[in-house]
């Protein structure tokens, strides 16, 4: 590989200052193109010109596969190194671009008047800036157009903001100079749509929470106190770990509900309350007063599940003029962002969004996958739900004629996605079945093999299939979900009232926050957070055995039953639910 010394280096860069900074990087050329806008969007006229983008450039990064190769030794239960977890500053030095590559991104977008405090870098690999459509359309040698799209499939929460359409500014194509093709890994927002809301109100008319009584009747109640008897969770925690949940979208969680919540059902948490932090550019702080279900439920599964650990609600941006409802896409690039800039992540993060994998360009799912690879080897565990409607995505559908459709960011093999369960009359757990014909979401990547640690299990179930599956998935894909937990009658509040959610966005931050007590017993032990968690929950045998198999029920989609939950793990359930007490046991002596 031909080097630069750093003579030749500087000698190279101001020749390009001192010349014509696009001529000297070379013609502009496509750097990325799609055919069409993904399903479900269209286009409705031009973006505003005056319109704010926050563009958001991944510089290539210098060693992604040697950081890969260190977090899955240390991820490794089986590894001396296990639980060995690394620092920022020796994330950054696999993943710090090299200079040249800083320089020639900041040249290019010099050429343009984009200089100074205008460039903002929250950390080495990452470059943000604000301008408007116009600009960007210069820079880019694109044109963008306001789509109108999304899922439309919103809680019905009456908070408003969870139903309708999305507005999002994209451009199908765009260009950087040919010099520039490998110094960057994707440019947003442009060519990525797809988005979701988590969680669905599981009744029409809310009863007053003076006419409830309180218990912990299950399954018709999903309280905490359910939780804790049903999963037998036998740890009251110190306090001394945390555990954070997203808010895209806009989406506000109300404190006054939580408080409400606790009050109602797990007096033993009143007086506890979560934190408010906004991440990235331009990012709108949480507003009570447009409390959404999907912020309510994860505040509220959190407190009360997680207790006593710390909570905080992290209202992602960027919010902007071009994006009115704003975009799950381009606000997942700043997650990733903050997680790795951060001198202290949360241990735990539970995200309940969600789009069709296919949707995703290839350039945009690795470099956020990646964002979460980063994540893992700090010991920060990241967990995402697997989607409501089985194996048809996002959206419910009738037929599927290009097969089955995996969920993204769920998908990525360095998260752990989260599919939900629902009590059986006889005491058990089945796949869940959701009203309005969905169900816990579950499949195989089509873009990612399946990872190592789970390797043998998938190719297990997919050779199990009969002939009547063949075509509809990738067979030899990462599986979805990893694990499950229950996802039907959960009860909240919200606007004061009760009322209760389902969906596989109950379920994730209800894993979350029990892997955050796991965490806390761990500190008691002189030991470290589990960050990256899935090669424990697959490959250690007694992990395995605290996992309940699920059995029964399917990820039903599409029209069809979609993948059978059977025995072992499957694409339904994954490797189960869980016995708390034993969970704790057998990942408290890693």
């Amino acid at each position: 590989m031909v080097g630069f010394k750093p003579a030749a280096l500087l000698a190279a860069l101001l020749a390009i200052a001192h010349a014509s900074p696009l001529q000297d990087l070379g013609p502009l050329s496509i750097f990325e193109k799609l055919t069409a806008p993904a399903s479900g969007w269209v286009a409705q006229g031009d973006a505003p010109a005056e319109a704010v983008l926050n563009m958001q450039i991944g510089l290539k990064q210098n060693d992604m596969a040697g950081l890969e190769k260190k977090l899955l030794d240390i991820s490794n239960p089986s590894s001396p190194n296990y639980g060995k977890w690394l620092s920022k500053e020796e994330v950054q030095k696999h993943t710090a671009p090299s200079t040249l590559t800083t320089s020639l991104v900041k040249l290019w977008l010099a050429a343009h008047g984009i200089t100074g405090d205008a460039v903002r870098q929250s950390s080495p690999d990452w470059i943000s800036f604000d301008v408007p459509v116009s600009k960007a359309e210069s820079l880019l040698q694109t044109k963008y157009s306001l789509f109108h799209g999304g899922s439309g499939s919103g809680s019905g929460s009456g908070s408003g903001s969870e139903a309708g359409t999305v507005v999002a500014a994209r451009a199908l194509e765009y260009s950087v100079p040919q010099m520039l093709h490998d110094h960057i890994d994707t440019i947003q927002p442009t060519t990525v749509f797809h988005s979701e809301f988590g969680p669905k109100e599981g009744v029409i008319a809310s009863a007053p929470l003076s006419n409830r009584a309180v218990g912990n009747a299950c399954p018709d109640d999903v309280t905490p106190d359910c939780i804790n008897n049903y999963y037998n969770v036998d740890y009251a925690g110190n306090g001394t770990q945390s555990l954070a949940v997203t808010g895209f979208l806009d989406f506000s969680a109300s404190h006054a509900d939580a408080a409400e919540f606790l009050k109602r059902f797990f007096p033993k948490g009143r007086g506890n309350d979560f934190t408010d932090v906004t991440v990235g550019d331009n990012a709108r702080p949480n507003n009570e007063r447009n409390a959404t279900l999907e912020g309510n439920l994860d505040t509220q599964i959190a407190l009360s599940v997680g207790y006593p650990s710390a909570v905080t609600y992290l209202m992602v941006g960027p919010n902007n003029q071009a994006q009115p409802n704003q975009y799950f896409g381009d606000q997942l690039v700043s997650l990733g962002q903050w997680i790795n800039a951060a001198a202290d992540p949360p241990p735990v993060i539970s995200s309940s969004y969600l789009g069709n994998e296919p949707g995703f360009p290839s350039s945009y799912k690795d470099r956020i996958c990646g964002e979460f690879m980063k994540a893992g080897a700090r010991g920060v565990t990241v967990l995402f739900c697997s989607g409501d409607f089985g194996v048809s995505g996002l959206f419910p559908q009738d037929s599927c004629p290009d097969g089955y459709v995996p969920t993204f960011p769920a998908s990525c093999p360095y998260v752990t996605a989260v599919g939900s369960t629902q009590f059986t009359s006889s005491g058990g757990e089945a796949a869940a079945a959701f009203p309005l014909n969905g169900a816990t979401g579950g499949g195989f990547s089509r873009y990612w093999s399946a990872p190592d640690y789970q390797k043998a299990d998938a190719a297990g179930y997919a050779e199990s299939l009969p002939a009547e599956y063949d075509d509809k998935f990738s067979e030899g894909g990462r599986g979805i979900p990893d694990v499950s937990l229950v996802g039907v009658n959960w009860d909240i509040v919200q606007n004061g009232e009760k009322i209760q959610a389902y969906g596989t966005s109950a379920s994730t931050p209800a894993w979350a926050s029990l892997l955050a007590l796991v965490n806390d017993y761990r500190q008691t032990l002189g030991k470290g957070p589990l960050g990256f968690v899935n090669p424990a929950l697959y490959g250690n045998k007694e992990v395995r055995a605290a996992l309940r198999d699920v059995v029964g029920g399917s990820s039903k989609g599409c029209g069809e039953a979609g993948f059978p939950a059977t025995e072992g793990w499957d694409a339904a359930t994954g490797l189960g639910s869980m016995n708390f007490a034993a969970l704790r046991q057998a990942l408290g002596k890693l």
